[in-house]
């Protein structure tokens, strides 16, 4: 059977020289302030995938413990895919990165092929797509950056 998760994250920007994501260095100006690495993506993907398993959230499962304090969100992806059962393969993932700067355009294979590693999926079945605030004053991404996932699952029933 499939099986539909959706994960939303949000952090804040500061002054920095890189942000992480889907597991990728890219170098800028910025830094995502939060209690592990602040990848929104990986973020995103755990709860998606949290989800579509009926396993809670990314709270729930990596508390803002000293446990988790700068921790690799791609340590945390790992360990919720061994929570998955034996037969359960990931079918695909679609993602939104809202970003203002820097782009994210020509990151997005190497975002992929990060995600893919980890997730044991063709990098063809992991969309990302790059977005904007356009300036919008009702969704002030100026001193942040976000990332929406959809994943779907077959549980092998």
């Amino acid at each position: 059977m499939n099986k539909v998760g959706i994960g939303v994250d949000f952090h804040s920007l500061i002054k920095g020289d890189h942000l992480i994501v889907g597991g990728y260095r890219i170098e800028c100006e910025f830094f995502s302030q939060a209690h592990s690495d602040g990848d929104v993506l990986t973020h995103a993907i755990i709860d998606a995938l949290l989800g579509a398993l009926n396993l809670g959230d990314i709270g729930e499962n990596f508390p803002n413990t000293s446990e988790y304090l700068n921790i690799s969100s791609i340590k945390l992806l790992k360990k919720v895919v061994q929570k998955m059962p034996e037969n359960t393969k990931i079918i695909n993932i679609d993602a939104s990165i809202v970003l203002n700067s820097p782009k994210i355009s020509s990151h997005k294979n190497a975002i992929k092929e990060s995600l893919s590693k980890v997730l044991d999926i063709n990098i063809d079945r992991i969309s990302i797509k790059g977005t904007t605030t356009n300036n919008l004053g009702f969704v002030d991404m100026s001193n942040g950056w976000g990332a929406q996932a959809i994943l779907m699952i077959d549980d092998g029933n």
